[in-house]
């Protein structure tokens, strides 16, 4: 840290002196303003002037064309001069639009203020070009109509309509006729094919009948099969293969002739193989030749129509043009005032951007102006000092934050007591790591979360809070974690603030063991005194039992039977007493181990040849492959205490229990450079959830039991530096676990 901080005074970064503006004539200041304005891009304005005027002087000369057929050397001049700005404007609009374009592809700050200040203020001046063109469009629309009345566009689409009329009766009266003689033709069909000249009268007699110049049949080749009296000129005529593909489909097909007058009809003859009735009426060449003048005006009047339009797109193009002119001069206007406008705030927000970014270095460039904007930058540029001013005084005051707070952490990490610090509302803030191990729980299992959420068994800890004390008295809790028993010391301290409750911190040890070598220490004391009251006088009575036997048994043989059972329970009864007071004896002065190096694999093999054939248990031994020995430092003798007490715990339940089949199970294997013995068997297992309560001396089930064979096991497995657990196995039977270290020197 720097001298300043340890001295307690605050480091205040010099600001710039800020420069002097002095004030100009508003004169001068305007004048100035106009000229950077327009030498910004002088070339650009002259051509929006030129154009503007060119603009307006084609719009006058347009406005005195008053004939269709006008090609004034005017027009044409006006056209391409207006065409030559046109596409000056559009060069100088596309390239502002183009950097529009750009600023918003690179997302660059303030491209969205640019693009809606450009749209605005193109909008605001090209709404009135709009509808000045849209104006004088229709006005030149409603002058060219004048020319052309609907009332005449009627007359002529009537008088075609009529003539059109005329014909279409006379071709639904062919058809009609021809389908008629076409069925009488397919009902007949079986007699007529047999009989060409039947054929021709049937034929002539329908063509009479019904008022038709002349019929004809004809097969697919258009050879004539049969026809009618005065038929002759069909066969000429020639029929187009189309026509006659369109009548195989069942169509019936109408034929009009300009040359000769004449209205034909072909259709199929379903009756007849691949043949075809072909039948035609003369209609009045007068009729003809006015339908075909009719048709022929009608036409003129159409293409005189279609120049009306032609003219009216040419003179309507002219206008657009020059609304385009004045359009694209307004737009480029505006885009100009939206960038003079969006410019210095587009500056403004870059620095802001840095600065929100950390860097507190950029400034905003200063001008001479002495509008709102360009004072805009400087002022932003005074609050900027200011700020980087502040922001090293909260860089100084938080780095000393930070490395008290790392300080604390530090402490925290190194405290083997669990220290969990609370809200206002019980929730964890800040748990150190000896807290996660001890309530087997990961940092983020712990953090955010209630505390009696967690482990309701620290809810009685705020039930004991004295609202005028700081420092609560300790309470000692129990646990159930990963299935053991763990008894906490615990202690709670309120924080408070001008008596406003703020949160907790919660302190803890685990006093689990502590507790378990008290009552073993208590109970080992016990124990020593207990074996020497039974031991002195047990000598005494066994001799005095040998002696009864030997020299007062009664000469009566059933007398000397009863004396000799009462002698024997006797003897039993010490005996047991002295293994009891053995048991004592070893609990109360268990021995210090001779560590020296043991092969595990051996124990394990030479347990089970000491296994006694008549207990009817069997054992299984399972070691790891090969023969290598694995070494551990251990005494041997106290070594084959502890599984021959396991082994005898076994069998004496499974005995006890009449467990057929009883079986015991010794596996060997090392995990992560520690050996792990376990043994197994088909028992009827630990009768309670939490096994490792019968590791406590004088815990047992059995009748006979003194309850230190286990409590003299996690002793000696103690004193070798290892664990022992107790379980139930999922299947069936109790399951005791070994870890101990391995010795140096295994492969």
């Amino acid at each position: 840290m720097s001298n300043s901080l340890h001295s307690g005074t605050n480091v205040v970064p010099t600001l710039k002196a800020e420069k002097s503006v002095s004030v100009p004539d508003e004169d001068i200041v305007q004048q100035n303003y106009i000229w950077r304005f327009f030498s910004g891009d002088r070339i650009a304005y002259l051509v929006i002037t030129v154009a503007v005027g060119v603009g307006i002087t084609v719009f006058f000369a347009l406005s005195r064309v008053t004939d269709i057929n006008t090609q004034s050397e005017l027009l044409v001049l006006s056209f391409l001069i207006a065409m030559s700005f046109l596409l000056l404007l559009l060069f100088f609009v596309g390239r502002q639009l183009l950097k529009l374009w750009r600023e918003r592809s690179r997302r660059d700050t303030g491209s969205q203020l640019h693009l809606r200040l450009a749209l605005l203020f193109g909008g605001i001046t090209a709404i009135p070009a709009v509808l000045v063109a849209m104006f004088a469009v229709s006005m030149i629309d409603y002058s060219l109509r004048g020319w052309f009345a609907d009332r005449i566009s009627t007359a002529v689409n009537e008088s075609v309509e009529v003539a059109s009329a005329y014909f279409d009766e006379h071709s639904r009266s062919v058809r009609g006729q021809i389908l008629a003689m076409a069925n009488d033709l397919n009902r007949e069909a079986s007699r007529l094919a047999r009989n060409p000249n039947q054929l021709n009268d049937y034929i002539s007699n329908q063509t009479a009948l019904r008022n038709l110049s002349e019929a004809v049949i004809i097969d697919g080749t258009g050879q004539i099969l049969a026809k009618s009296q005065f038929a002759f000129s069909l066969a000429f005529s020639g029929i187009d293969d189309e026509l006659v593909a369109r009548a195989r489909e069942g169509e019936v097909v109408i034929i009009t002739s300009k040359e000769n007058n004449k209205l034909q009809a072909i259709v199929k003859l379903n009756s007849f193989v691949d043949a075809y009735l072909l039948a035609g009426r003369f209609i009045d060449a007068d009729v003809i030749d006015a339908l075909n003048r009719t048709r022929v005006a009608a036409d003129d009047y159409q293409s005189l129509s279609l120049r009306q339009f032609d003219l009216q797109i040419s003179l309507a193009v002219m206008f657009v043009v020059v609304a385009l002119m004045l359009l694209l001069a307004s737009i480029w206007v505006g885009l100009n005032l939206a960038t003079s406008i969006a410019g210095p705030l587009v500056r403004v927000m870059t620095v802001a951007e840095q600065v929100r970014s950390g860097n507190f270095k950029g400034r905003v460039p200063e001008s001479d102006d002495v509008d709102e904007l360009s004072r805009l930058g400087a002022s932003f540029n005074r609050m900027l000092d200011d700020v980087s001013s502040s922001r090293e005084q909260l860089v100084q005051a938080n780095r000393q934050l930070d490395a008290r707070r790392e300080f604390t952490e530090a402490v925290l990490g190194g405290v083997s007591s669990g220290v969990i610090g609370l809200d206002h509302q019980g929730k964890i803030t800040l748990p150190n790591q000896a807290a996660c191990e001890l309530l087997g729980k990961r940092f983020d299992e712990l953090y955010g979360h209630e505390l009696t959420g967690i482990q309701p068994a620290f809810a009685p800890l705020f039930e004991y809070i004295d609202q005028r004390r700081r420092i609560h008295p300790e309470l000692q809790i129990e646990l159930q974690i990963g299935g053991r028993k763990v008894i906490l010391r615990t202690r709670v301290t309120s924080e408070r603030v001008d008596g406003r409750l703020v949160g907790y911190v919660v302190t803890f040890d685990d006093v689990t063991d502590f507790l378990s070598a008290q009552r073993k220490a208590a109970w080992a004391d016990v124990a020593r005194r207990i074996a020497h009251e039974i031991k002195n006088p047990l000598t005494p009575i066994a001799l005095a039992t040998d002696r009864l036997q030997k020299k007062y048994r009664p000469a009566d043989e059933g007398d000397a039977e009863k004396f000799d059972d009462y002698v024997s329970i006797i003897s039993r009864q010490v005996n047991d007493i002295g293994r009891m007071v053995e048991e004592f004896s070893q609990f109360a002065r268990m021995p210090a181990p001779v560590l020296k190096k043991l092969d595990a694999r051996k124990l394990l093999t030479e347990q089970r040849l000491l296994l006694d054939p008549n207990s009817q248990v069997s054992m299984d031994v399972y070691l790891p492959e090969g023969d290598a020995p694995i070494y551990i430092s251990a005494d041997a003798g106290l070594m084959r205490q502890v599984i021959t007490n396991l082994t005898k715990n076994s069998i004496e339940n499974m005995q006890d229990n009449k467990i057929p089949a009883p079986k015991i199970k010794l596996s060997l294997q090392v995990i992560d450079e520690r050996l792990e013995i376990e043994v197994r068997d088909n028992g009827s297992g630990f009768p309670v959830e939490d096994a490792n309560m019968f590791l406590e001396p004088y815990v047992t089930t059995r009748d006979k039991g003194t309850g230190l064979g286990l409590a003299i096991v996690q002793k000696i497995i103690s004193d070798h530096f290892g664990e022992i657990k107790l379980d139930n196995h999922p299947e069936v039977g109790a399951v005791v676990t070994l870890s101990m270290p391995l010795a140096g020197g295994n492969e």
